[in-house]
C-alpha cells in the first residue's frame, strides 16, 4: 500500500460516510430529562442574576524570584434584590427609601413562575402565570 492510497483511505470523507453508516445502526439513547427545555441567553442571564454569581480571583507575576504584582479581586454579578439579600453594602448615598426600592422588597415570588408581584396580586391572580394565592 503506497503513502497516496493510504491518505485516501483515512480521508474525512470516508470517516464521515462510516460514521453515518454506524449511526443507522445503532440506536443511541435520549440521555435529555422529561423535563429538559433548552435556555436561551435571557433565561440563563435572569437565573444567573437571581441566583447570584460571584467570581474571586488572586493573580500574581513573577520575574524569577521577584513578584511584579498582584492582584486580588472579588466579582459580584447580581441583581440588587440578590446582592441586598446576600448583604452586598452598597456605595454611600444609596437611598433605600426610594420608592424603587420600596416596591422591591414589598413583593413576594410566585410559588409557580417565581415571578416577583404584589401580594395582592396573587390573590387575583399571578399576571405572569395565573397562579392564584389560595385558590
Amino acid at each position: 500500500m503506497n503513502y497516496q492510497n493510504n491518505i485516501e483511505k483515512h480521508s474525512w470523507k470516508n470517516y464521515s460516510k462510516n460514521l453515518n453508516k454506524l449511526r443507522k445502526r445503532i440506536k443511541v439513547p435520549n440521555l435529555r430529562p422529561k423535563n429538559y427545555q433548552s435556555h436561551g441567553v435571557k433565561q440563563i442571564l435572569e437565573r444567573m442574576l437571581d441566583k447570584g454569581l460571584v467570581v474571586d480571583a488572586k493573580i500574581r507575576a513573577y520575574l524569577d524570584d521577584f513578584k511584579l504584582i498582584e492582584l486580588e479581586s472579588i466579582v459580584i454579578l447580581a441583581s440588587f434584590e440578590t446582592a441586598a439579600k446576600i448583604g452586598v453594602s452598597f456605595p454611600k448615598g444609596v437611598n433605600f427609601e426610594a420608592k424603587a426600592w420600596k416596591d422591591l422588597l414589598s413583593k413576594e415570588t410566585c410559588p409557580q413562575c417565581r415571578k416577583k408581584v404584589y401580594e395582592e396580586e396573587l390573590y387575583l391572580g399571578c399576571p405572569w402565570c395565573g397562579y392564584k394565592l389560595g385558590g
